[in-house]
């Protein structure tokens, strides 16, 4: 059989190694793209980023919540306006314990007066008691001396009268006239001598305890009164909602007559002039967010779709806790702000993308963590 040529001369032989040549080439050049491609890929730096999702306020902020529930008795301040710390932002219904109070310092001043008169009494009868039982010891001395002094004298009488019946200048009759006189002298001094005047004291420093202890008790029933004055007061305190800081503020919507609850959120305040920006990292990147890792963010203000204004920063510090409001669980996060030549009113919503670490482009596009 004769050789198979082409019509350019070549046998077929030589048309396969070289058809092989050129597929060992084509095949050599993709693998070195291959590899070149893989190697950029692992070199090539891609940033790492969470997106998570704020709004702008300022360094000193706070949220004001009723402390207990009431009903909206009064709304004294509005979206906008500028209040001190202190300031009353809203007062709820105290009807009932303004009255309560009113019957309670009623009692107060009736009990005080009630006091002060039994008081006066107590001490007017004391006194008047007193002085009347050292107006008696005062008698009684006296009486006692002139006691002794009517026996002296009797005995003195009974002496000489003694001498002259011996004498026969008395007679028998007179002397027992005599001795009679000084017994009854005698009998009226032992009389006196015994009159115990302790009863008397031990009466009068019996009421002297006995005013003692109602003083005390009125004085008890009257702190106890002042106490529930106070609590009262406390109460209706509580029942006027106050700024914490002073600041700018925003309303939320609530009325007069509504009833809120101690978790209702009824005021922002927006205080200083230091902006921040505050966004919510979902749980799942919370670990890889630290302080000083960079931030580029856009605000809804300033979206317009064809030329998005941008604005960087860094992470600040994050709470410790993981937060959930019922269908997502986060963490905040607190990030320097510069408005730079934008005004930003606090509020702005914004999204961002924190930037936690560079990788390489397969690691990026595989999601492995570096």
């Amino acid at each position: 059989m004769g050789d198979f040529r082409t019509t350019e001369g070549e046998s077929m032989p030589e048309m396969r190694q070289e058809r092989r040549r050129r597929i060992w080439k084509l095949t050599r050049r993709m693998l070195l793209a291959l590899v070149v491609v893989a190697l950029a890929g692992h070199f090539i730096p891609v940033r790492r980023y969470a997106v998570a999702r704020g709004y702008v306020t300022t360094r000193e902020y706070a949220e004001v919540r009723p402390p207990v529930t009431g009903i909206v008795g009064r709304i004294l301040v509005s979206s906008g306006e500028m209040v001190e710390a202190g300031q009353v932002l809203v007062e709820l219904n105290s009807a009932e314990e303004e009255a309560t109070l009113a019957e309670t310092r009623a009692r107060v001043s009736r009990l005080a007066s009630e006091r002060e008169r039994r008081q006066a009494e107590m001490s007017i009868d004391l006194e008047r008691r007193g002085v009347e039982l050292q107006e008696k010891k005062r008698q009684h001395a006296d009486e006692l001396r002139i006691a002794e002094l009517e026996l002296a004298n009797a005995e003195s009488l009974l002496a000489l009268t003694q001498e002259l019946c011996a004498k026969g200048l008395k007679s028998r009759r007179e002397e027992e006239d005599v001795h009679l006189r000084r017994e009854l002298c005698k009998v009226r001094l032992e009389a006196l001598q015994r009159k115990d005047f302790t009863v008397y004291d031990e009466l009068l420093n019996r009421d002297r305890d006995m005013y003692a202890s109602e003083r005390k008790a009125l004085d008890e029933e009257l702190a106890a009164l002042e106490e529930s004055v106070r609590r009262v007061e406390a109460r209706i305190e509580l029942r006027k909602i106050r700024a914490p800081i002073s600041g700018q503020v925003v309303r939320y919507e609530f009325v007069v007559g509504e009833l809120l609850q101690p978790s209702y959120v009824i005021y922002e305040i927006f205080g200083g002039e230091e902006q921040v920006l505050k966004l919510r990292v979902d749980e799942k990147h919370a670990a890889r967010i630290a302080p000083g890792q960079e931030y580029r963010c856009r605000l809804a203000s300033y979206d317009n779709g064809l030329m998005p204004v941008y604005f960087r920063g860094k992470v600040s510090y994050l709470r410790d806790v993981i937060q959930n409001d019922g269908s997502n669980a986060y963490r905040m996060v607190y990030c320097t702000f510069d408005p730079g030549k934008y005004p930003i009113q606090p509020g702005t919503t914004a999204e961002a993308r924190i930037y936690y670490a560079t990788s390489g482009f397969w690691e990026f596009l595989f999601n492995i963590d570096p």
